[in-house]
């Protein structure tokens, strides 16, 4: 009776962890189908939606090919390059997230590159090695507050790029190389002062996001800006 009573609880367990093996395998099915309905969901015109995700709306803005729009009477004037040198910094900590080099010419071309060293933690930095970017403005899009409320004077700018970096963890000695996507998306008052946002995405590092802010830019000559 005891063996007979043995191998009833056995199939019983055994259908119970079958039953709880599938159920998990569903679970994860689920999440798959969501984030790929999730990534691929389109975004038609980028224009018109306040803040997708960086890596949507960039591949919106590469399948919906607007015709080029010219700056607004209340938007800044762009007659000559400007050049903005300015730290990044996120929420988490004081120390700078590496320098952010950003130009902006005349003809509304945007290019820069994000370069330095800084600390992710108190034992690992992140040695940028590239990341040099390349975007543009676009007029259309019409800034929005946290309240909804609409200037049209703000200028919108986007640029995108592959960066590469070495990690250092000092505890070990252990050094390591990651690259992944740069997006910096970024409003240019009329008093030409440059607020934003930098989007990392690496496939070892996950999502980070940096905030981009600098005061009055450098003035340059458009010869050292051309190819």
């Amino acid at each position: 009776m005891r063996a007979i009573h043995l191998w009833s609880g056995l199939r019983r367990n055994r259908g119970d962890s079958s039953l709880t093996i599938l159920i998990l395998i569903a679970c994860l099915v689920c999440i798959v189908i969501f984030l790929k309905w999730y990534l691929k969901t389109p975004v038609k015109d980028p224009d018109l939606y306040d803040y997708p995700e960086a890596w949507k709306e960039w591949r919106a803005r590469g399948k919906f090919k607007k015709p080029a729009q010219p700056l607004s009477p209340e938007q800044p004037a762009l007659t000559e390059l400007l050049k903005y040198d300015t730290n990044l910094s996120d929420k988490e900590s004081s120390e700078p997230r590496g320098e952010m080099l950003l130009f902006v010419g005349p003809e509304g071309s945007v290019r820069g590159g994000w370069h330095g060293l800084y600390w992710k933690t108190r034992t690992v930095n992140f040695q940028l090695i590239r990341g040099g970017f390349n975007g543009k403005v676009y007029p259309a899009k019409i800034y929005r507050n946290e309240n909804g409320e609409e200037d049209p004077s703000m200028l919108y700018m986007m640029a995108k790029c592959n960066f590469s970096a070495l990690k250092t963890d000092t505890k070990n000695g252990r050094v390591s190389h990651f690259g992944g996507d740069i997006y910096v998306r970024g409003w240019l008052s009329p008093e030409y002062v440059l607020t934003g946002e930098v989007t990392v995405t690496s496939s070892g590092e996950g999502v980070e996001k940096f905030t981009l802010k600098s005061h009055s830019p450098e003035r340059q000559s458009v010869i050292f800006f051309k190819e």
